[in-house]
This record gives C-alpha cells, sequence and structure tokens, in this order.
C-alpha cells in the first residue's frame, strides 16, 4: 500500500464574530469518500474539533482611573472551533509549522511561563520538518522543571535516561520522575510478624516436600517404565522361541522335551504378560499422582482419549500452559508424556513430525524438543485415534517463570478514601470491524462491547459505546470528554480497529470512513494525545488494540513497590496520569485467537475480570502482557504489549487505576 504524505495549510484565523463560516473544500478534500466530502453549512468537521495551539485576543486592561494598557497576549491548547469563538488565531499542527508555532509561545516562555517552556521544549524534542533537537528541549525542559513543572521534570527526565541531549544518567532520570510524582522518601520496608513469618516458612517447606515426592514418583515411574519395556521384549523373544519349537514338535510329535519347553515357555510368557499388565497399572497410578500433586488431570485411568503431559510440570496462568526452562543455557528440554488408550492410536505427532514409533504399549512416550536460542518455543503434541478423533495438547517452554501478578490489598478504610479521592470514572469504547476502504475485521466490535460490559457492570464506569464510527464520531466524543470532564475525574479511551504508520513512523487510527488514498481521513495518534493533553481529567488511559499502536508511547512507567505505603500511593494519584496500553509495539497485531476475541483483548478482560483488589495500570500492563505474549507465540506471529506514558500529553507521574465497584 503506498502512502500519501500531505501537508496541511497554515491556517491563521481571527474572528471579528462568532459566526463560523464553512470550509473550502481542498483538493485533498475532494478525495475522499462521499461520506467525508458531503458538509452541510454550519456542519462541524473532524479540523474543527482538533486541538490547536491557540493565540488568544489581546486583553485591553484597567489601571487605576486613567491609565489602560495591552498586556501580551497569551498562548493556549484549544480546539479549533473553541479558539475561533474566542477569537484567536490558530496555526494547524504540523512539522512544517515549527516556527510559527514556536511564535505562539516563545514570549510567555521567555517571560518565565513553565507551561510555555514545557511546550517550546516539546517543539524542540519533536523538532522541525521531523528532525528532533533534543539539546535545545533540554534546555527549556531544565528552565521549566527548575520551576517544580511536573510534566517538564518527566521529558526531562526521559531525555536523561535515553541520553538525548544530555549525558545518559539513569539516576537523575530516576530522580526528576520521581521530583514529578512528589515522592521524595524512600519507601517503606514490609512488617512482618513472626506468625506471618512462621506460615511463610511453612509455605516454603511445604512445598520443597511436595516438589520431592513429585521427583521420587517421577524417578519411581522411569524405573517402572523400563522394566515393562524390558519384560516386553522378552515376551517378543519368549514368543520366537515358542514358534521355533512349535515348528521342531510338529516335525517330531514324540519329542518330550520339547513339549516341556513349550509349556514352560508358555506359562513363563502368561505370568510375564500377567505381571506387565500389573506394570501398567501402576504406571498409571504413578502417573495419576505426579498429574494430581501437580494440580493436572489425566485421562490414564477410563476410556477418554487424550494426551497428557507428565514431565515437565506445566504451568497454568490465565489459560496459558507452559513449562519453564530452569538453564538458560539449555539447548533441549525432554518431555515424558502419554496417550490413553495406546492401542487406539492411529498416528502421534510432534510439531508437525511424526514420532509414532516412540509411543510404547503403555501409552507412554519420551521427545527431545530442541530449544528456539534466546527465546521461548511452543510445542505442539497431536494424536490422531483410528476413527479419526483428535487430541492434542499446546504449551510453551519458556526462559522465564511466568509470574502471577496480583492486586494490591489496600486497607478497607484507605480504599474507602481513596475511591472518593478518585471521583468518577468513565470510559469511551470504541470498536470497528466494517470498513468502507480497507478489509473488514472480525472481533473489534465483540472486543468493545465485552470491555465496555466489563468497565460498566465490575467497576461502575459510566460508558459510551461507539460502534464503526466514522472521524467525526470519534473525534467529537473526544471534544465531548475534553469540555465536560472535570479535575477529579478519570478517563478510560479503549480502541479496537484498524491502525496503520506512514513513512515517518506517524501512527493513526483509522475510522469506517476513511479514504486509503487520503491521510486526512485517518485520526493521528498525536491528535489522540493533544486532547488527553488538554483534557482537565485526573488519570486519562488509552487502550489501543490495533496496528502500530506502539507509536504513541513515551518515557517508561516505573512501577511501585511491592511495599509501597498507602499514604505514597494517595499522594501520588493526586498528579495527572497520562498513559497507554497497546497491544503490540509497532508491528501487526492478531485480529483473533482469544476465544471470539483478539489476543489482546482476551487478555484484558481475563485480568480486568478476576482483579478484585487495587490494580494501577502496570500491574494490568505485566499480568496480560505474558498471557499476550505466549497466545501470540502459538499462533506463529509474536506480539508483546507495551505500556508507557504518553509523550507530551500532561503525564505528570501517576498512575491509572482500576478500582471494582465491589471493593
Amino acid at each position: 500500500m503506498k502512502n500519501v504524505m500531505i501537508k496541511l495549510p497554515v491556517v491563521y484565523l481571527a474572528m471579528a464574530s462568532l459566526v463560523i463560516s464553512p470550509l473550502a473544500i481542498t483538493p485533498a478534500e475532494a478525495k475522499r469518500s462521499k461520506k467525508v466530502t458531503e458538509v452541510k453549512e454550519g456542519q462541524i468537521t473532524p479540523d474543527q474539533l482538533y486541538i490547536v495551539d491557540c493565540l488568544l485576543p489581546p486583553q485591553i486592561r484597567q489601571l487605576g482611573q486613567n491609565f489602560t494598557y495591552i498586556p501580551p497576549r497569551k498562548p493556549a491548547k484549544l480546539t479549533a472551533k473553541e479558539c475561533a469563538l474566542r477569537g484567536g488565531e490558530y496555526v494547524a499542527y504540523d512539522e512544517s509549522n515549527f516556527v510559527t508555532v514556536a511564535k505562539v509561545w516563545k514570549e510567555q516562555a521567555d517571560g518565565g511561563d513553565a507551561t510555555a517552556q514545557n511546550f517550546m521544549g516539546e517543539l524542540f524534542e519533536r523538532g522541525i520538518n521531523g528532525t528532533p533537537d533534543y539539546q535545545s528541549a533540554a534546555q527549556w525542559y531544565q528552565q521549566a522543571a527548575d520551576q517544580g513543572f511536573s510534566k517538564a521534570q518527566l521529558n526531562l527526565g526521559n531525555l536523561y535516561e535515553k541520553g538525548l541531549g544530555v549525558p545518559q544518567d539513569s539516576i537523575k532520570a530516576i530522580n526528576l520522575y520521581r521530583q514529578a510524582a512528589g515522592v521524595a522518601d524512600e519507601a517503606k520496608l514490609e512488617l512482618v510478624t513472626e506468625q506471618q513469618l512462621r506460615e511463610r516458612r511453612e509455605q516454603e517447606s511445604q512445598r520443597i516436600k511436595l516438589q520431592r515426592e513429585v521427583a521420587n514418583l517421577r524417578h519411581e515411574l522411569a524405573e517402572v517404565n523400563n522394566n515393562y519395556q524390558k519384560t516386553q521384549d522378552y515376551i517378543e523373544t519368549a514368543n520366537k522361541e515358542l514358534m521355533r519349537l512349535q515348528a521342531e514338535l510338529r516335525d517330531n510329535q514324540n519329542n518330550t522335551a520339547v513339549k516341556e519347553q513349550i509349556a514352560a515357555l508358555e506359562q513363563q510368557v502368561k505370568d510375564l504378560t500377567s505381571q506387565n499388565q500389573e506394570t501398567k497399572e501402576l504406571a498409571s497410578t504413578l502417573v495419576q499422582k505426579i498429574a494430581a500433586d501437580n494440580g493436572q488431570e489425566v485421562a490414564m485411568v477410563n476410556n477418554d482419549f487424550g494426551v497428557n503431559v507428565i514431565t515437565p510440570d506445566i504451568l497454568l496462568t490465565r489459560g496459558i500452559r507452559s513449562i519453564p526452562i530452569p538453564n538458560d543455557k539449555d539447548t533441549s528440554v525432554s518431555i515424558l508424556a502419554s496417550v490413553n488408550p495406546p492401542s487406539e492410536v492411529a498416528a502421534l505427532t510432534f510439531n508437525s513430525q511424526d514420532i509414532i514409533e516412540k509411543l510404547t504399549d503403555t501409552g507412554l512416550f519420551s521427545v527431545d524438543v530442541p530449544l528456539i536460542d534466546n527465546d521461548d518455543t511452543p510445542v505442539s503434541i497431536e494424536a490422531v485415534k483410528k476413527d479419526g478423533t483428535k487430541s492434542s495438547e499446546r504449551f510453551v517452554l519458556v526462559r522465564q517463570i511466568l509470574e502471577q501478578i496480583k492486586p494490591r490489598y489496600l486497607s478497607d478504610l484507605f480504599t474507602k478514601r481513596f475511591k472518593k479521592d478518585l471521583g468518577e470514572y468513565h470510559a469511551l469504547v470504541i470498536g470497528n470491524n466494517e470498513y468502507a476502504d480497507l478489509e473488514n475485521l472480525g472481533t473489534a466490535l465483540n472486543d468493545a462491547r465485552e470491555v465496555a460490559a466489563v468497565l460498566s457492570k465490575t467497576y461502575g464506569y459510566k460508558t459510551q459505546v461507539l460502534e464503526n464510527a466514522t472521524h467525526l464520531e470519534i473525534v467529537q466524543a473526544l471534544a465531548d470528554y475534553q469540555q465536560e470532564l472535570g479535575k477529579l475525574d478519570n478517563l478510560v479511551v479503549y480502541y479496537a480497529g484498524h491502525g496503520l504508520i506512514d513513512k515517518r513512523q506517524n501512527g493513526y487510527w483509522i475510522p469506517t470512513d476513511a479514504s486509503m488514498s487520503d491521510k486526512s481521513t485517518w485520526i493521528p495518534n498525536k491528535v489522540i494525545s493533544e486532547f488527553m493533553s488538554s483534557m482537565n481529567a485526573k488519570h486519562v488511559m488509552v487502550i489501543a488494540d490495533s496496528c502500530y499502536s506502539g507509536t504513541m508511547s513515551g518515557s517508561a512507567i516505573r512501577p511501585f513497590p511491592e511495599d509501597v505505603a498507602e499514604n505514597d500511593i494517595l499522594f501520588t494519584s493526586r498528579v495527572k496520569a497520562r498513559t497507554v496500553l497497546t497491544s503490540g509495539g509497532l508491528q501487526p497485531v492478531l485480529d483473533s485467537g482469544g476465544d471470539g476475541h483478539s489476543i489482546f483483548a482476551s487478555a484484558l478482560l481475563d485480568v480486568l475480570r478476576e482483579n478484585d483488589g487495587v490494580m494501577e495500570g502496570y500491574r494490568l500492563y505485566q499480568a496480560l502482557e505474558q498471557q499476550v505474549k505466549l497466545r501470540s507465540k502459538l499462533s506463529g506471529i509474536q506480539q508483546i504489549p507495551e505500556y508507557t506514558a504518553v509523550k507530551h500529553a500532561g503525564h505528570e507521574g501517576s498512575e491509572f487505576y482500576f478500582l471494582p465497584a465491589s471493593i
């Protein structure tokens, strides 16, 4: 697909009245679909709702009775429509308008205004024609940071963290992040009672004891299986000897010695066959015991057809079956598994390779799995029954142990105080399946409906759902929240739909009426960021499940320590948060693979439904990141979510918090 680069014209608008005249149709707009091009007189267009750098008209001030003066004009971040209504002039934002936009803010910045200085820093960081000037950006950020302006402290910290325009200094970056969040003291140590310490030691002792028991059972199973195989080999040899003796007896019916040998050998085969039957039952019992100790169920003592992995342990984390690799230097892992009933197996494959010859009469088989270097290894074992029935086992060999992420459980009194302090929660949920000029999606609409339902019913959000939304509908909704939300409110914006990226690595949300030949019908990620920046709301979080959603990402979020004090959480939560959770960075993401949902949406829903405490955005990300990564690995496309502060959107170091209505 060819991307068409369209530069927006610089638009100055000075309004002498409050009447908005119809906008002229440009050549670019002529390329739009019929839905987009038909603009009626007085109709609002998406461009009028975008956030712009507005230079407000001068104020005439009275000093005493005989002196009037005109102070410098003030810049502001407003929608183009509001700027026009207030008689201001604005410039449509684009890299080519760097000088013009800088003039809007420079006079205020030179006068010492921290907000303007921070905006100047952001302009230089974005750069002229897309070429950043990090050194100048750092200088402007430093001036604002010295005044305690938290947004500038975060922006400057990001530059120090990455070594852009300043020497790389992670310690200085962390200190700036802490200053921005208002955290001055070190987190307090966890207080553990003697009873809690004894309980932890007992749990650890029980865990070690269970591990030893399972190890002994596995060793016993290996010996039983080995003895069974040796006995089975001897029975086959004995049967061959029987056939030879029986042939010899046919030639000489009076050979008493041969008759005695045959009788003794037949009894021996009968006894060994009976012994091996008992061995099979013992093997089944051991398999059941090992599985029970590991919280598994296997089909070894009934007629259910199925593949069961016996060793190593398979861990189940939110529906993902995985086996941790204990040593990073390992190049292979041995898998012991079973199929029941073995006599009915017609085919057995491991990662599409035939391994039927490895299946023993007891239904056990072992296979060495070669590991992918520096990555996780997906495994698929499939057995086919003679009647065509199939059974499969799928899991991932992971190079790091999965961590069960839990919410924070805070005191009841603090939780009530915390919920009251956070104010009202709102959610704008967008799901786009049906497109005019792109391939339709399969799960986005269902994802959006389910996410909206969970946020509304479980978390008590005031939810607005846009289904198959147009350009104007999305921008209008964002503009409404920008106008209506108060300083204590919180907003989640969830988007499931197509996303695109251009040659300059700029990302876009694609509304359903977008034209692939006209980029002005796409919604730039920077427009979403501008809305987030200009909102009064305390905490805003974008959750984007689309291709290339990672272009919204900015500086990394620093997780709170496990033992952070409750009052520190409360104090930090009182500053602004502007964060984004994306489904897959800059790579394409999967539209299926989650039982009727995208892999990302399925993981998000699982975590939100399971949460029964206070869960900040970073913990939400940690919980679903493992699930998305492993599920996507099984689907053949690596997908890794990201969670960061939104760049230049006014993030001040807080977090977004998910609190179920029931707590």
